[in-house]
């Protein structure tokens, strides 16, 4: 793993896991990052994660206070990743570095079933497993919620990193969460199509 990543992952958990254990704000490594975990292992350029405020009634200004005080820069100037963010809960924000790009999507409301993100946010969170990337211990999507992810983001690269999770661990993965999950989310067709070992979906959609 390149050496500038590295420090940012270094970076990132560290602050994930105190204010957890201060605050009490759950955190859970989402996207690209786990690919090599739970997939084919190649490169990724960002880390994504998920944060909750809205369990802990924490603000969206506290928690901006708390990342500035711990190093992280905002992707353009606060006020307007702020502005943003209360519009599509999504955080873009720079390592210490001001080299690595970290895409941060915060729960900041409770649970809509009308909003298929928020609702994977939601799974991701109550299913999170703690496991060690590059030696060090964290929390991350589950297996069966990178896959659902990776189907609802659904670009080509995403289809093929949930292709790669669902022939490396079919033997072990929730399909009966996965099936339920699916059809929830409105991707169960994609996912119908991941269990047949369709490579290319775009033949299909």
């Amino acid at each position: 793993m390149e050496l500038n990543y590295k420090k940012a992952i270094k970076q990132v958990i560290k602050f994930l896991e105190k204010i957890e254990k201060k605050f009490g704000i759950k955190y859970y490594l989402v996207g690209g990052i786990l690919a090599s975990l739970y997939s084919d292992i190649r490169a990724t350029e960002d880390i994504d994660f998920v944060t909750d405020l809205a369990s802990t009634r924490n603000e969206l200004n506290f928690y901006v206070e708390l990342l500035k005080d711990n190093g992280f820069f905002p992707f353009q100037d606060w006020k307007s990743a702020v502005m943003l963010c209360k519009e599509n809960s999504l955080l873009q924000l720079l390592d210490r570095q001001q080299l690595i790009k970290l895409d941060n999507y915060i729960i900041l409301t409770p649970l809509d079933i009308q909003n298929k993100y928020l609702i994977l946010n939601y799974l991701g969170l109550k299913n999170r497993k703690r496991l060690n990337l590059g030696g060090i211990k964290c929390w991350v999507a589950s297996k069966e919620d990178f896959i659902l992810g990776k189907l609802l983001y659904g670009g080509w690269q995403d289809y093929h990193d949930a292709l790669g999770c669902w022939f490396r661990f079919k033997n072990e993965i929730n399909t009966i969460y996965l099936e339920k999950n699916s059809k929830k989310l409105g991707i169960h067709e994609k996912y119908e199509l991941l269990k047949s070992g369709i490579r290319d979906p775009d033949d299909f959609f």
